[in-house]
This record gives C-alpha cells, sequence and structure tokens, in this order.
C-alpha cells in the first residue's frame, strides 16, 4: 500500500486524534489545561508511535520530550508547541473553539492550525511510516513545548540543559508551524525575522488635567508621546529614523532572488505600499520593520471629556532580519532616547527578544527537502526568510544545528484568530510529508 492511500484510508482516525487534541484547552496565558494536556500527549505519543516520553519541568510549563528508534547514525529533531492563544470573544467563532468542527472541507477549533493541527500531522506521520515500513532509519528526537504563544520564556535555558542528554549529536531540526503559501503550494523556509517587541510609556501628571485649566501651561502626555515616537519612526514613509537600525542589512543572493521570483504574486493585500511581486518578498524578508502595535491615551469613550491626558502608551515591535541582534537593537534605541530616559521623561519595558535566523542557500539538505515536500505534495516553493518570527535561533546559535521550517497548515488559517481552521487536505497532506521525510531522512 502506498503512502498516499494509507492516509486516506485512515484519515478518520486521524481526524479524531486532532479532536482529542483541541478539546484540551492548554492556554499558556492562564494555565487551564495545562497539565491534562501534557498527560493526554505523554499518552499518545507512547501509546501510538511507541515513543520513551519523558516530561521537563521548567520555571513556567512543562516541555515533552519524546525518541523514536534511538542510537540511529542520524539524528533529527521535531519542534512543535501544545499551547494555544485565547478563544477571544465566542460570539465570534461560529463554532465551538474547543470541539473540532468538520465544515466545508476545513477542521474548525482553536489550534487547528497553530499548532495543534501541525502537531499532530507530525505525530501521524511517524505513524504512518511505522505501519508501512517499520522502525525509523534515523534517531527522532520530538520536543514540544507549551509556552510558544507567550514568547517561550523558559525554552533558551531548558534547551541548554538538555543539550547533553538529548540534542548533542543532532544534524538538523524541523519546525512545522506558521502558514503555507497564500497560493495552497507547500513551502520550505530557510530562515525567520526576530522580533523585539517593547512597552513605551510617557507619564507627565499622576491623573488627567482639564483642559480649559491646564491647556497652554501643562504638558500633554499624548503629545510628548508623539514626539518621542517621531524620533523612532517617520511617519511619512513607516521607516526607522535610527539611521544605524539598517546598518547590518544583508542583500539578497543571486540565488535567494532566484527563489523570491518563483514565488507568487501576492494579492488582496490591505492598504499595500509595496511596488512590485519582488518589492512585496523583498521588504517583508530582507528588510526589518518598526511597527506600532497599538496606542493608549486619555479619554476613547462616546462623546466628548476636554482633558489633558497624564499618561500615554505605545507597544512596538521590531522585526528584525538577519546579522541583526535584539541586543543590538535595543542600544539602538536606548541611545536614541538617551535624553528622555535619563531624564526619567519615558519608560521603557522590553517584552519578547527573538533574534533572526537564516541558513546558507547552499546548505546540502536543501535539494533532499525539497524533492521529498514535491513527493508528497506535488510542488514545494522556497522561501528564504519566514517574515515572521520563531524561536529558530535557539537551535542554530545555543544547539549549531540549521532549523528548516515546513508549515504544515493552509494560508487561511486564521490563527490567533476566531474561527481557526486547517484544511483536511493541508492536514493530510501534512502527515505525507512527514511521512516520506522519515523515508527520505535516511543514512546516506
Amino acid at each position: 500500500m502506498t503512502i498516499d492511500d494509507y492516509v486516506r484510508e485512515n484519515q478518520q482516525q486521524f481526524i479524531n486524534l486532532l479532536a482529542n487534541f483541541v478539546s484540551q484547552k492548554s492556554l499558556s496565558q492562564t494555565g487551564e489545561g495545562i497539565q491534562a494536556t501534557v498527560k493526554f500527549l505523554k499518552e499518545l505519543l507512547e501509546q501510538f508511535i511507541h515513543a520513551k516520553v519523558e516530561i521537563i519541568e521548567t520555571a513556567g510549563n512543562p516541555i515533552i520530550i519524546a525518541t523514536l528508534s534511538p542510537e540511529k547514525d542520524n539524528e533529527y529533531l521535531f519542534y512543535g508547541h501544545y499551547d494555544v492563544q485565547l478563544p477571544g470573544k465566542l460570539a465570534e467563532w461560529k463554532v465551538k473553539p474547543f470541539k473540532l468542527t468538520q465544515r466545508d472541507g476545513r477542521l474548525y477549533g482553536r489550534g487547528t492550525g497553530d499548532n495543534k493541527g501541525q502537531l499532530v500531522a507530525q505525530i501521524c506521520g511517524f505513524y504512518v511510516y511505522q505501519q508501512l515500513y517499520g522502525e525509523l532509519p534515523f534517531t527522532a528526537r520530538i520536543l514540544i513545548e507549551g509556552e510558544e504563544e507567550i514568547g517561550s520564556p523558559h525554552l533558551l535555558q531548558t534547551v541548554r540543559a538538555l543539550k547533553d542528554p538529548y540534542l548533542n549529536n543532532l544534524s538538523a531540526v524541523f519546525v512545522m508551524d506558521g502558514s503555507m503559501s497564500q497560493s495552497g503550494d507547500h513551502v520550505l523556509r530557510l530562515g525567520n525575522r526576530g522580533v523585539l517587541s517593547f512597552r513605551l510609556g510617557v507619564r507627565t501628571n499622576e491623573s488627567a488635567l482639564h483642559s480649559g485649566n491646564f491647556g497652554n501651561v501643562s504638558k500633554n502626555a499624548a503629545v510628548e508621546l508623539m514626539r518621542v515616537l517621531n524620533k523612532l519612526i517617520n511617519p511619512l514613509t513607516g521607516q526607522c529614523r535610527i539611521k544605524e537600525f539598517y546598518k547590518e542589512v544583508v542583500e539578497p543572493s543571486s540565488q535567494e532572488r532566484e527563489w523570491l521570483s518563483s514565488l507568487p504574486s501576492p494579492y488582496n493585500i490591505p492598504a499595500p505600499i509595496y511596488k512590485d511581486k519582488f518589492d512585496y518578498y523583498y521588504r517583508l524578508m530582507f528588510q526589518p520593520s518598526m511597527t506600532i502595535n497599538g496606542l493608549s491615551s486619555g479619554y476613547e469613550d462616546d462623546g466628548v471629556k476636554t482633558i489633558i491626558p497624564g499618561k500615554a502608551t505605545a507597544i512596538i515591535d521590531c522585526r528584525l532580519v538577519a546579522n541583526q541582534t535584539c541586543d543590538e537593537v535595543i542600544k539602538l534605541i536606548n541611545n536614541t532616547l538617551k535624553a528622555e530616559l535619563n531624564e526619567e521623561q519615558i519608560q521603557i519595558k522590553y517584552l519578547v527578544k527573538l533574534d533572526p535566523v537564516k541558513i546558507a542557500a547552499s546548505n546540502p539538505l536543501i535539494p533532499r527537502l525539497v524533492s521529498t515536500i514535491t513527493e508528497a505534495t506535488g510542488k514545494a516553493l522556497i522561501e528564504p526568510v519566514m517574515p515572521g518570527s520563531v524561536p529558530n535561533y535557539i537551535w542554530k546559535d545555543i544547539i549549531g544545528i540549521p532549523p528548516f521550517t515546513i508549515p504544515l497548515a493552509n494560508y487561511d488559517q486564521h490563527n490567533h484568530a476566531p474561527n481557526e481552521n486547517i484544511t483536511i487536505d493541508a492536514f493530510l497532506d501534512g502527515i505525507k510529508i512527514i511521512t516520506y521525510l522519515c523515508r527520505n531522512l535516511n543514512s546516506k
């Protein structure tokens, strides 16, 4: 029996596994359902694919590490996460978020796309290989964390502790997260942008002031925040005003330009500011950004309240590209706002730090991975850089292995939003990709 036939014949069993997983809430922001989810996964990994499983306690949520076919010549790491985002406003969901619902060729529920559906596809891919071929031709380490949705605050220190017993002989890591191409084609990503998020606050008064009594004579926190933001971001172009911010940026190589030219043209991009297809991907993959995520100050309800705000806040993120680091950008920001910080006019709290990663275009695994995805699904695109941010720097900088990202969810999965979903085709394709990958990652 072929891999494709086996997956199709057993698809309901695999969907049922996903339904059981989705019913586990696993909310890292609140802690709800975490322990029950860890127990569920431990039993699934042990009983379904006969893995040796250990639960690694951290200062936060536990990390699961499972091993298949130990002591083979080659070892590979497969990364995923079991935690999910909060469901948000239930009225905006057309299904119950923690009950898997099948509708119009899609599987709806929180985590179906990010990342429970992709994690179950990995596990089912191992299962299919075992059923058809027996023991894996390599040692698989499956690492599943429970804090990805809150920035993986304890992953780095845990990986350092796990390096000697589990992660010393790895050749590469495969990250199944994110979305495939807008065209519906599957993608191999060779890097990702980093992210630095921070909260910028201004306080001029202990409370709001009456604008008639204090207008023109007292500082306005909202105006002061605008002045500070103007030192960081050009409001006419949206570009960062710190010249050194772009100093280390490297232009795409000829091979990377060729890969970009093969990507599909974007469509339905809201409020576009790019010039053409190349500029679209260039901005997303090879240019850093500084983005205002939110602004808050003063009176925001209906009607009028004539006040001078006493405080104002901005939440900002920087998406960083290869050769940039969060620590270096923090220095640039702090130096730019040195006067305001010294005079305690502003407060900055750095919230998330993930450095960027980029794999060399000459890596010998790339052709094998492209042929594997093509064999499983019919086509494979290469994206030199994932525009979003994942903690792949940990694998490259701490473990010293290249991280390859192979997203298994559809582009319109609505992750982090109401009505999150994964198409049944994407789910089954993901299982096939993992099975073919097991077959092709031999010791040669």
